[in-house]
């Protein structure tokens, strides 16, 4: 059974700008594809055990990967903040599944909503404001 999650962001601080630099899929479920429609971002899987992130900059060097699945048939969310330089969505989409403890806590959570702030104070918020079913829907927020 596939899944398709709709990431609409938005941006809620003019102070700065992100712009989304990189987007991966994890391999399970015969993998998936995103897709930009408009101001969305669409994540299109195989089917349940698989995920998509997204690492988004900004212009003042800030940067974090949003990571959008489903696991065992029900939808997740997590952020990832304070990156280094080697720390991109590659790297921490395949985290989710190579037993990196707090990552798998994550994923294994099922959360339907994420919030945490980043070093510098800026919160970050997944909602998923559609968030049963296989055509999900969820908001990334960036204060």
């Amino acid at each position: 059974m596939s899944y398709k999650i709709t990431v609409r962001v938005f941006q809620t601080n003019p102070n700065t700008y992100f712009n989304n630099v990189e987007r991966t899929v994890w391999k399970y479920a015969n993998g998936g594809t995103w897709t930009a429609l408009g101001d969305e971002l669409v994540l299109n899987m195989g089917g349940s055990g698989t995920s998509g992130s997204l690492r988004f900059q900004a212009d003042n060097g800030e940067s974090f990967v949003a990571t959008f699945g489903v696991h065992n048939y029900k939808r997740w969310g997590d952020i990832v903040t304070n990156l280094s330089n080697e720390q991109t969505a590659m790297i921490i989409n395949a985290e989710y599944y190579d037993g990196t403890k707090d990552r798998a806590a994550a994923r294994e959570a099922q959360r339907a909503s994420y919030s945490v702030n980043n070093a510098k104070g800026r919160k970050l918020a997944i909602n998923y404001v559609k968030p049963d079913g296989n055509d999900l829907v969820a908001d990334l927020i960036i204060g």
